[in-house]
């Protein structure tokens, strides 16, 4: 179990990260932002590769949680997109590590062995969601279609913040509900939801938010 000053560390790296870019970051300037000597945070961490190590480690730990059998099997069609947006929110919460994945990954070699186990753990989450849904007649898309499905939702979740972020629109939420409205607008003429439900997600659309809407079956 990480120390308590491991945690810290861990934590602000992260904010620090998403605030201002990992390359623009050092150990040192993490070591101020806590206000610790550099030496106590060698002492946790042997430069900022170990952060990132740590970092990963966190955020791997996190959508193993969310993507268990467990919780996949009580996501129904109405609470698809409600899903969606928590892995939204988890990503956010790294979102660093989606800014420039490649420039991360020649800097840091284990990234992107690990952005490949990712992806193949929420690629195979997706197709398995949307398989049932297409069984249970709430989903309507052929197995080759249901494949181009997973593909748009996962470049819409991994690639969308950089085009926001060239856009100049940097606000974490705002990255989030337009990621989410994307693939709502394209996902949701699909699905064989009751009129009630669709309008409220229709209206998360218009206003750009999933704030005020109950999860289904909650």
């Amino acid at each position: 179990m990480a120390s308590k000053t491991a945690e810290r560390i861990l934590a602000t790296a992260l904010t620090l990260f998403n605030e201002q870019g990992e390359n623009s970051v050092t150990s040192v300037d993490i070591a101020m932002e806590l206000d610790i000597s550099p030496g106590n945070l060698y002492y946790h961490f042997k430069g900022k590769e170990q952060i990132i190590d740590g970092l990963l480690h966190w955020y791997t730990e996190v959508m193993q949680t969310l993507l268990r059998p467990a919780t996949l099997e009580k996501v129904q069609a109405e609470d698809f997109f409600y899903f969606l947006a928590i892995v939204l929110d988890k990503q956010q919460l790294f979102r660093f590590m989606y800014r420039s994945p490649a420039d991360l990954a020649e800097k840091y070699p284990k990234v992107k062995h690990w952005h490949k186990q990712q992806l193949r753990h929420l690629e195979s989450s997706l197709r398995e969601l949307l398989q049932n849904f297409a069984t249970q007649q709430q989903l309507l898309a052929s197995a080759a279609e249901q494949r181009l499905m997973v593909d748009l939702i996962m470049m819409i979740l991994t690639q969308s913040n950089q085009y926001d972020d060239l856009r100049s629109n940097d606000d974490p939420q705002a990255q989030k509900f337009h990621a989410l409205s994307l693939i709502m607008t394209a996902l949701l003429p699909r699905f064989t939801l009751a009129e009630q439900t669709v309008g409220q997600l229709r209206k998360a659309i218009e206003h750009h938010s999933m704030a005020n809407l109950t999860v289904q079956g909650s």
